[in-house]
């Protein structure tokens, strides 16, 4: 009876694609019921926090989660003897997993706070996690019992569990566990870098000028650059992408030596109505865009890029994947913190964005935070200094000159002049909290990151939140995306592109691939892999293009496809190993350069 509550009050969030639903985290149910069978405590899983960790809010704890649980009882000796005595009901196995530093085990949240007896559905649909939680908790004394209205549990997950358990959710995972980072999927356009027409045409991942008319096919495959991706292209809403696979990269990198599946859960009566422009967004932690620095982007213009989809199309993801936007600090001042700022882009809710109602909070990451501090103390210890070092040699003079009275103006000048650096130092400081305070009082999370590069914003989100899987929108051109996929940032690239509408299948593919990997670096240090399914024709950036995402650009017919692409880096100090799995015979004719028989092939 409790259990079947249980799994009533795990649909209060709307279901797994519901308004409060913490897809792609399970959705589950907890309840908590003293001995005479009274329900002390209800709690289901959001995008906000898990069911036990609600249940036992609702009972009247405070469990604060700092690098271990934190409980604080309550002084009631009644309801301390009522939890030591009760048992909490559970539609799924909780997680014994760390994520991050930022949430310890809900096991032992479990543990902490008393609890003698757990009665479990079922277990958790990910292979490697079976039956952990529940084995947890039986080692640390409690009473176990698992299994109860098993199909009706697993119901309550079904396309949670298609998910978790897809080729890429399991890369994710063994990436994490791995590196201690989450699987970066780059998302970008691949675009002529001769053609400085194509850096202001975001939203078109083609320029007009096709490599001084010469064919796609003839062109230089060294002239190629990441570019941010496209901000208007949808995918069509009963779209289904198969990445089925055979992995080539044994000797590349182990991590990615896995067959690759069906990636895309289908059939949900409540799944997201559009996908924006590939079917990652909606199934991992967090999509991540940045506000680049000026110099690293060719127009100005087009600062505000990031931030404008996070906060327009960024809506239309899971209320549980979380929005991050990357910005210098030295640069929180630029941006737009109300709609009524003159630097807020048109008819962006900006406001809104900040305040993140009805999902996951926002949060702003301060790249070289640190250094930002650093430089405005040494600007003003040189102001000082200099100031200082005029004065002294005033005073020098004075003392020579026998002149007292300007002696003592020079030492007036001096100390004032450290007065005046020291306020200025106070000032900047100052202004750098404020802007803080009031992003932060309008619930954005501000946190600062060690470094600045893209593989320090993935660790980042590693250690501190334990994400597996995670979007980064490209938001600057060229080298810069090339030095974060040398540097580990990124496993995976979903890149949109151009090309000859001319050919099949397979020669776009072809043609395809050899831009992306010509865009992501030198082929010695950077492998692209990419399969005839891994190239989807769903996405056009004209009205005016046929039914086919064919238009026409200067009288050829081009094609806009999205190619998505596996990469691995050469380890150039690895041992290759070659392993030949054909039937092998002696061949007693085939005469060598040395001496002896020789193995060869059954074929020969």
């Amino acid at each position: 009876m409790f259990l079947r509550e249980a799994i009533k009050i795990a649909g209060s969030c709307g279901g797994e694609r519901g308004t409060s639903s913490p897809f792609p985290d399970p959705v589950g149910g907890a309840l908590l019921v003293t001995k005479d069978d009274r329900i002390i405590g209800r709690g289901f899983s959001t995008y906000e926090r898990e069911c036990v960790q609600a249940c036992i809010k609702d009972v009247g704890l405070t469990a604060t989660p700092l690098r271990e649980w934190c409980v604080s009882w309550p002084s009631s000796r009644q309801l301390r003897n009522d939890i030591a005595g009760a048992t909490l009901y559970l539609t799924m196995e909780p997680s014994a997993e760390r994520r991050g530093s930022n949430l310890p085990p809900i096991t032992q949240l479990i543990i902490q706070s008393g609890i003698q007896r757990v009665v479990i559905g079922c277990q958790s649909p990910i292979p490697e996690r079976a039956t952990e939680g529940a084995a947890t908790l039986h080692s640390a004394g409690l009473s176990v019992t698992m299994g109860i209205l098993q199909q009706e549990c697993e119901s309550l997950v079904s396309n949670y569990g298609a998910l978790a358990t897809t080729k890429l959710q399991r890369m994710a995972r063994r990436h994490l566990a791995q590196h201690g980072r989450p699987l970066g999927l780059l998302h970008c356009s691949v675009i002529d870098s001769t053609d400085i027409t194509a850096f202001a045409r975001n939203g078109n991942a083609f320029g007009k000028d096709f490599g001084g008319g010469q064919l796609l096919s003839e062109r230089n495959f060294g002239s190629y650059e990441i570019a941010p991706p496209p901000e208007s292209i949808w995918a069509n809403d009963d779209s289904e992408e198969d990445f089925d696979d055979e992995s080539m990269m044994d000797d590349l990198d182990d991590s990615f030596a896995l067959d690759l599946e069906d990636e895309m859960s289908s059939g949900s009566d409540n799944e997201m109505s559009r996908n924006p422009m590939m079917p990652w967004y909606e199934q991992v932690s967090a999509v991540v865009a940045t506000f680049p620095r000026v110099e690293n982007i060719p127009m100005q213009t087009e600062r505000m890029n990031g931030l404008k989809w996070l906060a327009t199309m960024g809506r239309a993801l899971p209320p549980s994947v979380e929005r991050i936007l990357v910005v210098d600090a030295s640069d929180l001042g630029e941006l737009p913190v109300t709609n009524d700022d003159p630097r807020c882009p048109p008819g962006v809710d900006v406001e809104g964005f900040w305040k993140g109602d009805g999902r996951k909070k926002t949060r702003v990451l301060l790249r070289h935070s640190a250094n930002v501090l650093a430089s405005q103390a040494a600007a003003a210890a040189s102001a000082a200094a200099a100031e200082a070092a005029k004065a002294a040699t005033l005073a020098q003079e004075a003392i020579l000159s026998s002149d007292a009275e300007v002696a003592a103006e020079a030492a007036l000048a001096s100390q004032n002049a450290a007065e005046t650096a020291n306020a200025f130092l106070q000032k900047q400081v100052q202004k750098q909290l404020d802007l803080r305070e009031a992003l932060t009082s309008r619930g954005v999370l501000v946190e600062n990151l060690k470094g600045g590069d893209p593989i320090d914003v993935m660790n980042h989100l590693g250690e501190r939140s334990g994400y597996e899987a995670v979007v980064w929108r490209a938001g600057c051109w060229g080298g810069r995306g090339v030095q974060a996929i040398m540097d580990g940032a990124f496993q995976w690239v979903s890149a949109h592109l151009a090309v000859d509408a001319d050919g099949g299948r397979f020669w776009q593919l072809m043609l395809a691939e050899m831009c992306v990997q010509a865009a992501c670096g030198p082929e010695q240090r950077v492998k692209i892999f990419a399969e005839d399914e891994d190239i989807s024709l769903e996405y056009c950036d004209d009205d005016e293009a046929d039914s086919d995402c064919v238009l026409r650009v200067d009288g050829r017919p081009v094609r806009h496809v999205r190619l998505d692409c596996r990469v691995a880096l050469v380890n150039e100090f690895r041992e290759s190993k070659l392993n030949i799995h054909h039937k092998t015979k002696p061949v007693d004719d085939f005469q060598t350069l040395g001496k002896g028989h020789e193995e060869a092939p059954w074929f020969f």
